[in-house]
């Protein structure tokens, strides 16, 4: 009896406990969440007689879970976490432009018409790229920010000062950079809106008018009809005239004599542009009929007639021209005499 317990005892003797890591630092929340994955695998104690291979399996996924970093598991989960919500927004980004664009009308407080459902898909086309680019490119930057800041904080930094000093570096970049996000945030209402696009005629207002060679989320590059080209911060169009989108007018405006039939004037008038409408080479750029307006105005130096007509965007010029050139030949037929400005002369000479 007094073998048996001594040998207890010095059994005792040798038995020491393992001492606790010292103090460790909380882990995040990400980092917990790991430690309860890895730390839920059940242990196995199995009789020292018989150690089956499951066993030694699950005491050797706990040894692993204990002497494993939770930094080492929770960063590469942080990465791949990121890399799926950006897929994701970035599809979802695609998705929601497509129907963005298509109610653009409605966006923009525009009427809906024939021509931007049928006529204009590349436009709208570039437009949603646009739109899309630029969305995709924001949520990229939001999400690897926010990775970035949880990747920090696994490795011990605070994460509420990461988030006090990006939002003072945002405050600072945006009171440094008003005119640039200005004229960012009015490009994409350009775009979303649709208030003009590559190929239109804008007025944006003496001197600027002419053809939109390039429009980007900065600025907007306009040639005017004497080759000059304008670059203009989308910031600075608070108003812009498009002489071309979905459909165009042709005026024209003829200034006959005071003394001159006025009523076979105004049916001359007339004549020449149901001929102009029903020729074939100008009939595919009119859409209306040519409407005479009668007298205009009245003044010293003439009586002032108008028409117009219906066209194809970007047409009226053209259709202008022919209009003037058939009605001077038919006045002239006619012998329908145009205003004569008379200019004054000096007494003596």
């Amino acid at each position: 009896m007094a073998a048996a317990a001594g040998a207890d005892a010095c059994h005792g003797c040798h038995t020491v406990r393992r001492p606790g890591p010292a103090s460790p630092r909380r882990p995040s929340p990400v980092g917990r969440i790991v430690v309860a994955t890895l730390g839920a695998v059940p242990t196995v104690h199995p009789a020292p007689a018989a150690v089956t291979p499951s066993g030694l399996l699950a005491l050797d996924l706990r040894e692993l879970a204990e002497r494993t970093p939770p930094q080492a598991v929770a960063i590469p989960l942080i990465i791949l976490g990121a890399w799926l919500v950006n897929l994701i927004l970035r599809w979802a980004i695609r998705r929601v432009g497509l129907r963005m664009i298509a109610s653009a009308d409605r966006l923009g407080e525009f009427m809906p018409d024939q021509f931007r459902s049928g006529a204009s898909t590349n436009r709208m086309q570039a437009r949603t790229e646009t739109v899309t680019a630029m969305a995709r490119s924001v949520a990229s930057i939001i999400v690897v920010a926010l990775a970035a800041a949880l990747i920090l904080a696994e490795l011990g930094a605070s994460l509420p000062a990461i988030l006090a000093s990006a939002g003072v570096v945002g405050v600072a970049l945006g009171f440094g950079a008003q005119t640039l996000v200005r004229d960012m945030l009015a490009g994409f209402f350009i775009v979303v809106e649709d208030r003009y696009g590559v190929g239109d005629i804008v007025d944006c207002g003496a001197p600027v008018a002419g053809v939109v060679e390039r429009v980007t989320l900065r600025s907007t590059r306009v040639r005017d009809i004497s080759g000059t080209v304008w670059h203009i911060a989308n910031g600075e169009v608070l108003s812009v005239g498009n002489k071309s989108q979905s459909w165009s007018r042709a005026v024209v405006d003829v200034v006959v004599a005071p003394d001159a039939d006025i009523e076979r004037a105004v049916a001359v008038l007339g004549e020449v542009g149901a001929a102009l409408r029903s020729d074939d080479e100008w009939s595919g750029r009119i859409t209306g009929a040519v409407e005479v307006l009668g007298v205009l105005l009245i003044d010293p130096t003439g009586v002032t007639l108008r028409a117009l007509c219906d066209t194809e965007p970007a047409a009226q010029f053209e259709v202008e021209r022919e209009f003037r050139l058939r009605v001077l030949q038919a006045f002239d037929a006619e012998r329908i005499p145009l205003a004569q400005v008379v200019l004054p002369t000096v007494a003596g000479r």
